[in-house]
């Protein structure tokens, strides 16, 4: 089985060519994510802003609202006038002297609970007039910032295809150099799940499951393939993967 991949080429020349391709894959995975995800923010965002713009609207008609209501049940000088008049009554017999005490009290304590109960209403206006300036500067600023993230994406985005373009180019270069047969093993695992695995100590990332002693040493001397019996991803020494990692950690970075 291993034999079969064998070529021109080393088979430790192979393994560096099939990780860089992975590297690569998952930097291009990476990127379109990064320009397909926006336009969701965009949405999402726009949807918000809908929604907090709503909101300010209803806050604001509310006040309103409250405002007129308030200034037709604050006229107080019919209460004073009624104090007045009732002050201003001369000829009283003693029992209408009573009935007007209860009367100027009445109204008194009437006046008073009308005058107090209009301050709270006055204080609760002054609060969401506050609340309505405060989100109308909330909904200000996450607009200025949403326009300067546009701005940084569009310059970004260009960037980013530039990159895409640069690295599929590099893509192609590379499946030129690798054995058919092999390539085709690592195709059939990479859309589902990572196709070359470094190994450590006898044990793959990403799983608990240990490799024999032999194939842990056959692996380090890089003379055949090694696939991992249970997934059948490639194998690949975790001290070439890293060499790799460092190696390729300009090509697919160095852009912004």
């Amino acid at each position: 089985m291993n034999n079969k991949y064998n070529h021109n080429s080393s088979i430790e020349s192979q393994l560096k060519y099939i990780y860089r391709l992975q590297l690569i894959h998952l930097r291009l995975k990476y990127l379109n994510y990064i320009i397909n995800i926006f336009p969701v923010f965009v949405l999402r965002f726009i949807l918000f802003l809908q929604q907090k713009k709503i909101y300010l609207f209803f806050l604001t008609q509310r006040l309103k609202n409250k405002k007129q209501l308030l200034i037709s049940n604050s006229n107080f000088k019919i209460y004073k006038n009624k104090l007045l008049q009732l002050l201003n009554i001369k000829s009283l017999t003693k029992q209408k002297i009573k009935k007007l005490e209860m009367d100027i009290e009445y109204n008194y304590i009437d006046f008073l609970l009308k005058k107090r109960k209009n301050l709270n209403k006055k204080k609760n206006l002054l609060i969401n007039s506050i609340k309505i300036k405060q989100l109308k500067k909330y909904i200000m600023i996450k607009e200025l910032l949403f326009k300067t993230k546009l701005i940084n994406y569009k310059q970004k985005k260009e960037k980013i295809n530039k990159k895409i373009i640069f690295l599929k180019e590099m893509e192609n270069k590379i499946k030129q150099k690798i054995n058919k047969n092999f390539l085709k093993r690592y195709k059939q695992i990479f859309p589902s799940g990572i196709g070359v695995v470094p190994v450590y100590k006898k044990i793959p990332f990403g799983t608990y499951i240990l490799i024999t002693q032999q194939k842990y040493y056959e692996l380090l001397e890089r003379k055949k393939i090694i696939i991992e019996e249970i997934s059948g991803r490639i194998l690949i020494d975790f001290y070439l993967a890293n060499k790799e990692n460092k190696n390729m950690k300009k090509i697919l970075f160095n852009f912004y």
